[in-house]
């Protein structure tokens, strides 16, 4: 009989990495596996069996998905993970726009996980996720886009620092120097206190972080590439922004069959502060795959 695989082999190796760079221990191992990405490893925690999967795509980190995750496992396979960089993740290669593409790409693939896909980006992941359908069309079967990230064009180009954290505040360019943080700027206690717990960690990390070029990228690339009669789901906030609402617009234009959902108590991260809206623009995307409607 074929002896299992322990997974303590990824997580020792996990803390060793992060000890060698003079990090501090994560309070907790990985849950997930460590994936060649091509010379350094990212973290990806895959739950839940069916199909098609769902794949958080770009942003965040995969703790931050702890009350989304179990839920949608009940009715598929859902599978975070941490871009290169950031929580368990190894440094990768200068990560733009092309970069974390190929680097999702590249660890599904290591890792088997094959579509088809239902891709969920949040902020600048609905860059992510859109840019990977123009690449991968065959890949991807439905995508639910939360909070997308836009451009404030009005408030001046500040330099890229201005960019908050591994998932970004939801106006990329902004006046002011202050950046939020998640734990600020959500309803943070409603995670998990092991996810309050790795999310503080991660932190300290000093991770990579997107930046303004990165998202100019994105939206080069990407172009006016639509999304025909692909189901899509976009969840939007209360943000007021002329231009926050003008994207909304937009978005729900990308696909014939295209609806709205609506987190008016969330700031920016609707995974945290009203993770039932998430799962239901999920499974109602996962549902409109069955039918034509």
């Amino acid at each position: 009989m074929r002896k299992a695989r322990s997974t303590a082999v990824p997580a020792l190796l996990a803390g060793w990495f992060l000890a060698a760079q003079g990090a501090p221990p994560p309070p907790y191992p990985p849950p997930g596996r460590m994936v060649d990405a091509g010379g350094y490893r990212v973290h990806l925690y895959c739950t839940g069996e069916g199909s098609p999967t769902v794949i958080v795509a770009g942003a965040g980190y995969s703790f931050d998905w702890a009350l989304v995750q179990p839920e949608v496992s009940r009715f598929t396979r859902i599978c975070t993970y941490d871009v290169s960089g950031t929580a368990w993740s190894e440094p990768g290669p200068a990560l733009t726009c092309s970069g974390r593409v190929d680097e999702l790409h590249t660890i599904l693939n290591k890792a088997g996980i094959r579509g088809p896909y239902i891709l969920a980006g949040f902020s600048i992941g609905g860059l992510i996720e859109r840019r990977y359908a123009d690449l991968y069309p065959n890949e991807v079967v439905g995508m639910v886009i939360v909070d997308h990230a836009f451009i404030d064009a009005g408030s001046g180009d500040p330099p890229a620092e201005s960019v908050s954290g591994p998932d970004s505040p939801p106006v990329l360019i902004s006046k002011t120097p202050i950046i939020p943080t998640v734990e600020q700027t959500s309803d943070f206690g409603n995670l998990p206190e092991r996810s309050r717990a790795l999310h503080r960690w991660a932190d300290t990390l000093n991770p990579a972080l997107p930046t303004v070029e990165t998202a100019r990228e994105c939206l080069a690339l990407i172009g006016d590439a639509r999304l025909g009669d692909m189901p899509l789901a976009v969840v939007s906030t209360a943000n007021d922004h002329p231009n926050y609402r003008k994207l909304q617009a937009q978005l729900l234009t990308l696909s014939s069959r295209s609806i709205q959902l609506f987190a008016e108590k969330s700031f920016h991260s609707v995974e945290i502060d009203q993770p039932d809206i998430v799962v239901a623009a999920i499974r109602q995307v996962f549902e409109r795959l069955s039918r034509r409607d």
